[in-house]
């Protein structure tokens, strides 16, 4: 009977033990290959864009639906399903979604915890919002626009990521805010973030746009080569 109870004392001490913040680290970095390694993956996303008042109060709004087909860090289609305006909405906030350039460098798609983008960035571990969970916040060893600044919760015992909350490191010309919020949950397409949020404000002098998106992704189909040509992630 002692022993039983010790044996459950261990179990129980095991699925509270904290992962230390290098090896939390290399698991992210696992897993972030992993998604990548997804010959390719098919699924809906849903947006809702509004320009907001001072108030934060929306002025208009553009809804759109898509159905985007993606390998690696590349989208590979994306098809327009349904779209709609209302209200007052400044022609930048009207723009289709850019996607990843064939001459761009895919390092710019990677997560910082990505094994080949690791070592441009220092990492500090803090108590997170809950038990179990803990802040990671991130910063780039060198700051430019495309180097992003944040924090993420995850959960120390299973190297999941919960959340993501980033902003660039330099802000592009014209703006004064931006971030950038992930939420993650698993998929078929292994852990990817299923709700994002993008805020910010900008412009010149006494003009200001400030603009609200929110995603959701859903509908998530793991996919062979084939469905790409044959290529791979």
């Amino acid at each position: 009977m002692r022993a039983l109870f010790a044996l459950m004392l261990l179990v129980a001490a095991s699925a509270r033990a904290e992962l230390p913040l290098q090896e939390l680290l290399e698991r992210l970095g696992e897993a972030e290959e992993k998604k990548l390694a997804v010959p390719a993956c098919l699924f809906v996303e849903s947006s809702v864009t509004e320009q907001l008042d001072k108030e934060g109060k929306s002025l208009g709004r553009i809804t759109r639906s898509y159905e985007v087909l993606r390998a690696g860090t590349k989208v590979v289609s994306r098809k327009k399903l349904s779209e709609k305006e209302e209200g007052e909405l400044v022609g930048q906030l009207k723009a289709e979604p850019r996607d990843q350039n064939q001459n761009e460098d895919p390092r710019g798609q990677l997560s910082p915890f990505h094994p080949g983008m690791r070592d441009e960035y220092q990492f500090e571990q803090s108590p997170g919002p809950r038990e179990g969970w803990v802040t990671v916040k991130i910063t780039p060893r060198e700051k430019d626009k495309k180097r992003m600044k944040g924090t993420a919760v995850v959960d120390s015992r299973t190297a999941q990521l919960i959340s993501l909350h980033l902003s660039p490191s330099v802000l592009p010309a014209m703006l004064d805010r931006f971030q950038v919020d992930f939420v993650y949950a698993d998929t078929p397409c292994e852990r990817h973030p299923t709700q994002l949020q993008f805020a910010g404000s900008g412009g010149v002098l006494v003009y200001k746009v400030r603009f609200r998106t929110q995603v959701m992704i859903s509908g998530h189909r793991r996919l062979d080569s084939a469905a790409v040509g044959g290529s791979g992630p």
